[in-house]
């Protein structure tokens, strides 16, 4: 067996989503000698691995529409401007404000932000191990098609969706996730191709067509008026949003499972679809490379957003980013709530939902960032996570000079220097 072989960095950052990106940005941007983690073969996380094609978060719910995110966030939306997709903000019945997007021109435009300075890629790569010694990590193992490598940094980012980094760290967990915790269920988005342009969704029809489906199924559909059904840029496909299952996210046999009854539900029911106006010849053009997951674990933070956050749109001095799509909680497949966001229609990260509890040198960010289970229906999403990994980057970056854990005020001058909105 070969040797591991040994690299040192200032900062890792485990994931390449939103969050993961914005991290290792906010890093590298700051100085710090950066590498992100991706395990797939390009970046974008949900929105490209799941084919989650809206950002939400990005602007605040109201009739006009107000952006919360700046920073990373921002850059990527004028890239795909530049690619040719419209990132302009449209409003939903609900009146809140969505980013329609193009799954190729999303992953070339995330590589085109990272070709940058002080930053480091590794695709095709699996985080393995982590050794922690008095309350920090100080190396962590990584897995490609070589073998081993051992990493040393002075500070990670854990924007890995699964806490992987945290779990492997023996880090504490508010939501252990896995088989048998209560847990929002996943969905499988599909892109339809061969739908007739011009012609409303007839929902009325389409819900006579699930209740059909529905009564000779063996697995039912569990949105009863068929789900999201939404035209996508550049392709003109149907974005669809109906099937929905319960899984523990984690375990690889239970993942199988879910992933083979996703697939096997969407292409039982299109024969149904097409009986609606418009979908005669629709057909599955692609579905994501991996289901879409909205919750797994989340460990515990210094301090967790809340649902009271969320409800009075609280507004804080240590504030690190803004959160401002509404909560948005998953309670069984079909089931969701949602509480709108109070105040002025977002509320403040708080510096210290990004700080993992009891190992001062790991930051959390996107999905794995502290809140309790009704804000995480709102910080989970897409937008919100470009702010908080942009901020847990620059804090870690922080962090690798001084030696010692920023303070919120350091944090927010150099975000408001990258342009985020804080």
């Amino acid at each position: 067996m070969k040797k591991m072989k040994k690299h040192r960095y200032d900062v890792v950052v485990v994931g390449g989503g939103a969050a993961g990106v914005a991290a290792a940005l906010g890093a590298a941007r700051q100085g710090a000698r950066t590498l992100l983690v991706e395990r797939y073969g390009f970046l974008g996380g949900a929105a490209t691995t799941s084919l989650v094609l809206t950002y939400c978060g990005f602007y605040v719910a109201g009739e006009h529409a107000t952006r919360a995110i700046g920073g990373v966030g921002w850059e990527l939306l004028q890239e795909l401007e530049n690619l040719g997709v419209d990132s302009s903000p449209v409003r939903s019945k609900s009146g809140n404000w969505l980013v329609m997007l193009d799954t190729e021109a999303l992953k070339f435009a995330f590589d085109r932000l990272v070709c940058t300075p002080n930053l480091d890629l590794r695709f095709h790569t699996q985080l393995v191990s982590a050794a922690v010694e008095s309350n920090r990590i100080v190396t962590v193992c990584l897995a490609d098609h070589e073998g081993l490598h051992e990493i040393e940094a002075a500070a990670f980012v854990d924007a890995s969706g699964e806490a992987s980094l945290s779990a492997f760290a023996g880090a504490s967990f508010s939501q252990p996730g896995g088989a048998g915790a209560r847990l929002q269920p996943a969905s499988l988005p599909v892109q339809l191709g061969g739908v007739q342009g011009g012609l409303p969704v007839d929902r009325e029809k389409l819900t006579a067509i699930v209740s059909r489906y529905n009564a000779q199924a063996k697995t039912p559909l569990h949105r009863a008026d068929g789900g999201v059904l939404v035209r996508l840029p550049i392709s003109d496909d149907v974005w669809w949003m109906g099937v929905d299952l319960a899984t523990g996210g984690l375990q690889g046999e239970e993942l199988a499972t879910a992933e083979l009854a996703a697939r096997r539900q969407a292409w039982d029911f299109l024969p149904y679809l097409r009986k609606l106006p418009g979908f005669e010849k629709a057909f599955i053009s692609t579905t994501g490379p991996q289901l879409g997951i909205r919750e797994t674990r989340r460990p515990r933070s210094m301090g967790d957003v809340t649902g009271e956050d969320g409800r009075t749109g609280r507004r804080r001095n240590d504030g690190i980013g803004r959160g401002c799509w509404p909560m948005e909680v998953h309670e069984a497949p079909g089931q969701v709530i949602f509480v709108p966001i109070g105040g002025d229609g977002f509320f403040d990260i708080p510096y210290t939902a990004i700080q993992a509890e009891g190992i001062e040198n790991l930051r959390l960010a996107g999905r794995v960032m502290g809140a309790d289970r009704q804000a995480y229906g709102s910080t989970r999403v897409m937008g919100t996570a470009f702010a908080s990994g942009q901020a847990a980057g620059v804090s870690a970056a922080l962090q690798a000079t001084l030696g010692k854990m920023p303070d919120a005020n350091a944090v927010r001058r150099v975000l408001m220097s990258q342009d985020a909105i804080v």
